[in-house]
């Protein structure tokens, strides 16, 4: 789409995370390998950037699982380990928990090359229906 430029998904943002999804069965998965551009403390992955991935791939469920948009009401995050730099690429994973009226709850998580788990999110997010999300939003964005 002409002018995008999310911070999370772009893939010609120069300065952002250009993370591609996919499906995998329930959940939507993203991998990506961190960098020194995104530290905190030393070696550590940034806390925000941690909440950014969290909150993108929680995002995609809503795009790929309910064939919609929406938009972030809440995020609740915990860091449970640090994220190492020098450990390289994490995978995203997040599923839909729930889905009433119009509000979704989503499960997202970023796990390390072991699969072990080091931060994780509930997300909520106010759904728009299908029709508004397609009139004011792009939703689904044509492929060219």
């Amino acid at each position: 789409m002409d002018g995008y430029n999310c911070f999370g998904c772009a893939p010609n943002n120069p300065i952002g995370l250009r993370l591609e999804f996919f499906e995998d069965g329930d959940d939507v998965i993203a991998e990506w390998t961190p960098t020194k551009n995104y530290e905190g403390y030393l070696n550590f992955l940034h806390g925000g950037i941690q909440a950014t991935l969290l909150d993108e791939v929680a995002a995609w469920v809503i795009y790929a699982k309910l064939k919609t948009s929406g938009v972030t009401t809440s995020l609740d995050v915990e860091y449970l380990k640090p994220v190492f730099l020098s450990k390289g690429k994490v995978r995203l994973r997040a599923n839909l928990l729930s889905h009433e009226k119009n509000i979704a709850t989503i499960n997202a998580q970023i796990e390390d090359a072991d699969g072990v788990v080091r931060s994780r999110a509930t997300a909520r997010y106010f759904v728009y229906p299908p029709k508004v999300a397609q009139a004011k939003f792009n939703y689904p964005i044509e492929q060219e």
